[in-house]
């Protein structure tokens, strides 16, 4: 378990806030922050992005430290994300498929926008998706990622093609979703699950490729 429910406890002390007071804020009940505190249910990574990002604290810090009440007091309170903040990353809102719809995600190709937003301090020129990994997902044999994992992929275009070479990668379309393993021989490139199932890479068709941008572990 991590310390996530320890520190929104300490978090509600400090800030006065009730258990429903501090649920209402990122539309949770009264019952959800009672199971975090008591640790009998951890929050779903959105929700502790959420409050890392509302109360000005490293998602690092509220997932694994035991937060004392001086470094809650220093950390920055809820900054406006209409309001510039030098030095602060930009937080990308990138869409979100999560485990628990994984046997629907051919339905989502062509809307994206739909899908719940995470929120994260990332950059890229191309579009991202965020994916909830989950044992459903097909993936190589030496593809390491746990159930508290969040994977970033990145959309594949032709500037980025000469670094997929051993790359990891997403393939994503209506009919089948995959993870692979990026192979470049001269100039053709193919992303493969397993020595039986591979598909070739094409521009016309490269909107259904991505590669492994980064991934988000949870304690």
């Amino acid at each position: 378990m991590s310390n996530v429910g320890n520190n929104i406890k300490k978090l509600r002390k400090v800030k006065g806030m009730s258990q429903q007071a501090f649920g209402d804020i990122f539309n949770l009940t009264r019952g959800n922050i009672s199971s975090y505190e008591e640790m009998r249910a951890e929050p779903k990574i959105e929700i502790v992005l959420k409050i890392a990002n509302y109360f000005g604290i490293p998602v690092q810090h509220l997932i694994e430290k035991n937060l004392s009440v001086n470094e809650i007091l220093n950390f920055n309170d809820y900054f406006d994300p209409n309001v510039s903040l030098i030095g602060r990353k930009r937080l990308l809102q990138i869409p979100l498929l999560e485990r628990d719809g994984i046997f629907e995600a051919g339905s989502h190709f062509s809307k994206l926008e739909e899908l719940p937003i995470i929120e994260f301090p990332l950059q890229s020129r191309n579009r991202l998706i965020a994916i909830e990994y989950a044992d459903a997902i097909p993936v190589p044999s030496d593809f390491l990622a746990g159930p508290q994992s969040i994977l970033f992929f990145e959309e594949v275009d032709v500037q980025s093609l000469h670094t997929l070479d051993k790359a990891f990668g997403l393939y994503f379309s209506e009919e089948e979703l995959f993870i692979g393993k990026y192979s470049l021989q001269e100039k053709e490139i193919s992303l493969a699950l397993n020595a039986w199932k591979k598909i070739d890479l094409t521009l016309g068709e490269k909107a259904y490729f991505w590669k492994l941008y980064g991934r988000f572990e949870r304690i």
